[in-house]
């Protein structure tokens, strides 16, 4: 077991690399987890850790077969608040999937441009609560910002991917395309998988380019100007997984 004094250690260093940087968990194809049960969580998802870093103060340590570090009193703090809360961190390597993995789902989300990652975390956690895979568009907020991994809390069990614009209409082309457009309309379709449901960015909706290929559009009328995005993608998510049962059907809700 190795053993960390000084705040001021290169893996010290590294740590607070990764939680800062996206540049740094591009280059490395590393990022940092927070807490025990996030840690158990990304390894049950099938998620690899690499290392594991503790306090002599923490109570509760995950079961990794990872490379262990013990660190003495104040490194953790030195850290990320969190981390220091509850005494383990871990480096982890990012998940890999194709696209080809993403659309075997048959229920898809497609994300396009989506800035916020306090949005994508839960839309993210939502997509594995309901089986679905996530596509996101280039200029999307990344997965593992911190911000994005808390709310996660380890659970990696939606597939993803990264693409352009371009390539994710070329994905989707064949899909029953439902859109999010701002619409007078009451929705009125019925769901069919292979499906995709589209979101678009949280202060200029989805592009025009989805209007060729969309074969529904999902505009939730509600009594405030527009329903935040990850509140929008949960109901349509919700929608979706109701194929083939006695409540699918051409409304919503």
């Amino acid at each position: 077991m190795r053993f960390i004094e000084s705040p001021k250690n290169p893996k010290i260093k590294e740590i607070r690399k990764l939680l800062s940087s996206k540049k740094a968990r591009d280059e490395k194809g590393q990022f940092v987890l927070e807490g025990p049960k996030a840690i158990e969580a990304y390894v049950q998802s099938g998620g690899k850790v690499l290392e594991l870093l503790y306090s002599k103060d923490a109570k509760d340590l995950p079961k990794v077969n990872a490379v262990v570090t013990q660190c003495a009193p104040g490194v953790m703090e030195a850290v990320s608040d969190v981390a220091g809360d509850q005494g383990v961190i871990a480096i982890a390597q990012k998940r890999d999937w194709t696209p080809q993995q993403v659309l075997k789902r048959k229920r898809i989300v497609v994300l396009e441009q989506l800035q916020d990652p306090g949005n994508l975390g839960t839309i993210l956690r939502t997509a594995a609560a309901f089986d679905y895979g996530v596509i996101l568009t280039t200029g999307s907020a990344d997965v593992y910002n911190p911000k994005v991994v808390r709310a996660l809390a380890g659970n990696f069990l939606a597939p993803f991917v990264y693409v352009t614009g371009g390539e994710a209409l070329e994905l989707c082309k064949n899909l029953f395309v439902v859109t999010t457009y701002k619409s007078s309309e009451k929705p009125d379709f019925k769901w069919r998988q292979p499906f995709a449901i589209v979101l678009g960015n949280e202060g200029q909706g989805l592009t025009e380019s989805w209007r060729r290929i969309a074969k529904a559009n999902a505009w939730i009328p509600s009594k405030v100007e527009s329903l935040n995005v990850s509140v929008t993608s949960a109901i349509l998510m919700w929608e979706g997984t109701k194929i083939g049962t006695a409540k699918s059907s051409g409304d919503l809700i």
